[in-house]
């Protein structure tokens, strides 16, 4: 099997997406109708992580269509670490596996399989030219990571953990996420600038983003919330966090300048929201409890950042 590995990327172009209000429901006509702000990466954004282990980014034949990040040296797995599987639909619906490079990469780095929809590509115009991502886009990075997991000859072979499974999106991904409530692989929910509206949304064709909170009964794994200040999704993720009842619900709002729907994927290492993503991943699949610390107590590790000005909990043990 081939596997492409991309270390660097240069001069990539890495697109901010700012949607206008209704921030799912608009993003077709967004996508067509307003040209996209844009800034150069930069490579020392995910170059130096900070977690424990070196990450390569990397296109597998066996999984097209998505893009993975992962630590460079499998050999460790899984006598000394174990590998989760955290899959992502981001930016928006967007076919799109790089633009949160610096977030992904410091996820990958703590020992964990990043799997993002989309491919990692260097131009705008291939991301807008491509149709949009759906949810079954992520049914297909988990099957895949099983089906690795237990194919003799694969470089993960018994190397991933597939009883922790986290899925993470932002803006329409998130709603997608939330489409796969159904799924009984699935262990750990992460929803970044995301919630569902009050209504039915019919914005795509795709059917995982037609749910409504009464589907939150189908919930049965821990789930957070993360969310811009001054974001139109923040109605949507408060309105969710109040509907959920029965299991663990974390939620943090941060105070972003700039474009707050845009969060803090890009900035080095993810920024805030890197930060968050790895205490939630690490305390809920590697049973950290130092990283539980952040979720966990009055006030709560993640209150010391002053930026995070509002935060929410339920089922959350002290």
């Amino acid at each position: 099997m081939k596997t492409r590995i991309i270390n660097s990327f240069g001069a990539l172009l890495l697109i901010l997406f700012i949607p206008q209000s209704g921030f799912a429901q608009n993003q077709v006509v967004a996508r067509q109708n307003n040209p996209p702000v844009i800034k150069e990466a930069v490579e020392s954004d995910w170059s130096d992580p900070t977690g424990p282990y070196k990450v390569v980014m990397e296109v597998d034949e066996t999984l097209p269509d998505h893009t993975i990040y992962r630590p460079a040296n499998l050999k460790i797995f899984p006598e000394k670490d174990k590998l989760p599987v955290i899959t992502f639909n981001g930016p928006g619906c967007n076919f799109d596996g790089i633009s949160f490079r610096p977030f992904f990469t410091e996820i990958a780095s703590y020992g964990f399989l990043v799997i993002a929809a989309g491919l990692p590509w260097t131009d705008y115009k291939e991301i807008m030219s491509h149709p949009m991502v759906k949810g079954n886009d992520t049914r297909a990075s988990i099957s895949w990571a099983f089906v690795e997991n237990n194919r003799k000859g694969s470089k993960y072979y018994c190397k991933i953990s597939v009883s922790d499974v986290a899925v993470m999106g932002q803006s329409c991904g998130g709603i997608q996420a939330l489409g796969l409530l159904d799924d009984e692989r699935i262990t750990l929910f992460a929803l970044w600038n995301s919630g569902m509206f009050d209504r039915s949304n019919s914005m795509t064709t795709d059917s995982h983003l037609t749910g409504t909170r009464q589907d939150f009964k189908l919930l049965s794994v821990p789930i957070a919330y993360f969310v811009g200040g001054t974001d139109g999704a923040r109605p949507n993720a408060s309105g969710d966090f109040e509907a959920i009842e029965n299991v663990p619900a974390f939620l943090a709002v941060r105070e972003i300048e700039g474009d707050a729907h845009g969060g803090t994927f890009r900035e080095k290492n993810g920024g805030g929201f890197g930060v968050a993503a790895v205490a939630w991943v690490m305390w809920n699949m590697k049973k950290n409890e130092e990283a539980g610390l952040m979720f966990k107590g009055e006030p709560c590790g993640l209150s010391n950042d002053k930026a995070w000005i509002e935060i929410r909990k339920k089922n959350i043990p002290y």
